[in-house]
C-alpha cells in the first residue's frame, strides 16, 4: 500500500470515499450528498495542502489535515450564498476542531466502505504523525463519533480520549450526540 499526497487527478476518488465514509453527517450539514460531492470536489481542488491517499491499485482511503485553523466558511458563502454557507461553515468548524500552534488536526479520515481495513487507517495515521514530527508539532488531535468504525484503530495507534461530548446540538446537525476528542502526543 502507497500513502502519499493527494493529487489533483485523485480528488474526484478521494471525495467519494469521504462521502461513503461520513455519508450520515454529510447528508444532515448539506441535505442533499450530491451538492455534498460536487462543493468538496471543488474544495479540494483548491484545497490540497495536509491531505492524504492510501493507494492500493485504487484510492482507498483519504484523510485532511491541519495545522491552522479551516475557514470553511469563506468558500461555501461563496458557492452558497451568506446564509446557508456560514451555516455549513460553522457545522464543519465544529467538528474540525482548531489546532494550536504546536498541533496538527485531522480534520477528516475516510477508509472507502468496501475496503474497510486497519491497515490502511494505521498506514495514514503513520504518515500523518511521521510528517507532523517533521513539521515540530508536539501533538495530533481529532474529533471522532462513538460510531465511526475506526475508533478502535485510534486507540490502538495511541491516541488518548482528551474529552468526550455528549451533546444534543451534535445529534440534531450531525445525527451523532457522543463524539470524541482524541489525541496523540508525539
Amino acid at each position: 500500500m502507497k500513502i502519499r499526497k493527494l493529487e489533483r487527478e485523485d480528488v474526484r476518488d478521494a471525495v467519494r470515499i469521504l462521502l461513503l465514509f461520513f455519508e450520515k453527517v454529510f447528508y444532515r450539514i448539506f441535505g442533499d450528498l450530491e451538492l455534498a460531492r460536487e462543493l468538496f470536489f471543488e474544495y479540494f481542488e483548491e484545497n490540497t495542502d495536509g491531505c492524504y491517499v492510501a493507494e492500493e491499485e485504487r484510492i482507498v482511503g483519504f484523510a485532511y489535515t491541519s495545522s491552522k485553523k479551516q475557514d470553511f466558511g469563506k468558500f461555501f458563502r461563496r458557492k452558497l450564498g451568506f446564509v446557508k454557507g456560514t451555516k455549513i461553515g460553522l457545522l464543519l468548524s465544529y467538528i474540525c476542531p482548531k489546532p494550536k500552534r504546536d498541533e496538527l488536526v485531522i480534520n477528516f479520515l475516510a477508509i472507502s466502505p468496501l475496503r474497510i481495513d486497519e491497515r490502511i487507517c494505521l498506514s495514514l495515521l503513520e504518515k500523518i504523525a511521521e510528517d507532523a514530527v517533521k513539521d515540530k508539532k508536539k501533538r495530533i488531535k481529532c474529533l471522532i463519533s462513538i460510531e465511526n468504525e475506526l475508533l478502535d484503530t485510534y486507540t490502538d495507534f495511541g491516541f488518548k480520549i482528551k474529552k468526550v461530548f455528549d451533546s444534543r446540538f451534535a445529534e440534531k446537525n450531525f445525527g451523532v450526540r457522543v463524539w470524541n476528542l482524541m489525541e496523540l502526543e508525539l
